[in-house]
């Protein structure tokens, strides 16, 4: 059970991914018991460096003193204001002891004193603190960059504790630097650190008892927040999960961070979005379906009637049988068309080309239609550097298409022309027959709408997609005199 548990907080999975939960839950109590630990290493590290610095500090203040004593100068105050209070003890070359500077009446002290005569005896070789350093002036004046002291335990306590040796003759309480009759002495002196040492230990426990206080409340809100947040990302993936089904009437529950509120809208949204599409999908075969119904069955009638020789003019029903097939491959084409256009894993087949001549081309192609109407073609180019990219195909359909409308609706004329514009070309195509309606304007670029003026079917639709596919835009712009199909295509592709 306790091994399950370690894998759910091990933020790592062998596919190389992340648990959110885990992570949550491990890298902030990382941080808080990384940054407690640092704190009591600083803190461990400061009062070290401190405690060192004043005890070497009272230390060696207390052999200054000895120091002018010994040298016969000017004496200073023996007082010294340190965290610190030191004693010492001088004893000779056997470490037997002949001064103690702790009150005699203070049995304690001069126990203390005693017991560190003995330990350096009985340590001397470990230490190499004896040898033939004799305190001469050029020594005592270079004392302060002497050794520091060591740290020894005694019954539990612990002693800074510092040796120097002198050569001289014992005056009372210190040894008086002399040219005759000298005697080596030894000056051990020592504070008691045990206090501080308390006290670093004291607060040791205290922050160890901080950072298992701060980390349990941390890990209990971090466990409680980590559940809330399961509890949300279980209901942002069922309400996920039944969108995938397509389930109806579907209400996402109010989460309590802003952040899934946020994922869950959006996933509304594109649920929203396929279901405009799918009713866009349904709506464009139901109307697809009409379109090629109708010439279908007037195909299929009028083969009937050849067949059963009830038409006098059978050449006139294969006009009409011929005419309804054109429209029904038309049809077929602008859907194939289509749904390459909307198919962007398809890319485009791009390719430089000059728009007058394929303008050109695709109005050369239906001239006999238009000369069979009556009507003719206006070219209106202006010798401009009209060099595009794109997809020859697929922008002479579109082009095919709005001109084929044209041939329909025009009395006399259709316009070519083409202009420089910022960024790119602009292509208007403009023929005098009616006006559309007001009402059709801002319809007229969708599928199968059916306006004023009767079924608009695709063909417009799919010029629409052309023209964004390839960076443009199209608009229609439609009056009592003229109808114009204003293109905008851009000179380089981004």
């Amino acid at each position: 059970m306790a091994s399950s548990w370690l894998r759910k907080l091990n933020p790592f999975r062998k596919d190389g991914t992340k648990s959110l939960k885990a992570t949550l839950f491990v890298q902030p109590l990382a941080i808080i018991f990384l940054s407690l630990g640092l704190m009591l290493l600083i803190f461990n590290i400061s009062l070290r460096a401190f405690v060192n610095d004043e005890v070497n500090t009272a230390v060696q203040h207390r052999y200054d003193y000895l120091d002018e004593l010994y040298l016969g100068q000017a004496v200073s105050d023996d007082q010294y204001d340190s965290i610190f209070s030191t004693s010492y003890v001088i004893v000779d070359e056997q470490f037997q002891t002949l001064y103690i500077s702790a009150s005699q009446d203070d049995i304690s002290a001069s126990s203390i004193s005693n017991q560190v005569v003995n330990y350096f005896r009985e340590h001397d070789d470990d230490w190499d603190l004896l040898g033939d350093d004799e305190a001469d002036e050029l020594e005592i004046e270079e004392s302060e960059s002497g050794s520091n002291p060591v740290f020894i335990t005694l019954n539990d306590s612990n002693y800074a504790v510092k040796l120097q040796e002198y050569e001289g003759q014992l005056r009372d309480y210190y040894v008086r630097q002399s040219e005759s009759m000298d005697q080596t002495y030894y000056v051990l002196v020592f504070a008691n650190i045990s206090p501080v040492q308390g006290f670093s230990d004291l607060v040791n426990w205290i922050l160890a008892g901080l950072t298992l206080v701060i980390g349990l409340l941390a890990s209990g809100l971090i466990f409680l927040t980590s559940r809330k947040l399961d509890g949300s990302f279980s209901s942002l993936k069922t309400y996920i999960s039944k969108v995938g089904r397509r389930e109806q009437n579907l209400v996402l529950e109010r989460l309590p961070y802003d952040e899934l509120n946020q994922v869950g809208q959006s996933v509304e949204t594109m649920s929203h979005m396929i279901d405009v599409n799918q009713r866009s999908q349904k709506i464009f075969f139901q109307n697809a379906s009409h379109e090629l119904r109708t010439p279908l069955m007037s195909i299929q009638g009028y083969a009937e009637a050849i067949r059963e020789g009830v038409v006098t003019d059978s050449q006139a029903a294969a006009a009409i049988i011929q005419e309804e097939s054109g429209k029904m491959k038309q049809l077929v084409d602008d859907i194939l068309t289509l749904a390459r256009v909307e198919d962007f894993q398809q890319a485009l087949v791009v390719e430089d080309l000059s728009l007058s001549e394929l303008l050109y081309d695709v109005s050369w192609r239906l001239k006999p239609k238009a000369d069979s109407a009556g009507l003719q073609f206006i070219h209106d180019f202006q010798g401009l550097d009209d060099q595009i990219q794109g997809d020859e195909a697929l922008l002479e359909s579109a082009i095919s298409n709005i001109l084929n409308n044209a041939l329909r609706f025009a009395r006399k004329n259709i316009t070519l022309a083409t202009r420089q514009v910022e960024n790119g070309l602009e292509v208007r195509l403009s023929n005098d027959g009616p006006p559309i309606h007001p009402e059709d304007l801002e319809h007229i670029f969708k599928r199968f709408y059916k306006g004023k003026e009767g079924n608009f079917g695709i063909g417009l639709a799919m010029t629409k997609e052309i023209m964004e596919r390839h960076g443009g835009s199209i608009s229609v712009q439609s009056d009592e005199s003229t109808t114009t199909f204003i293109i905008f295509l851009p000179t380089e592709r981004k």
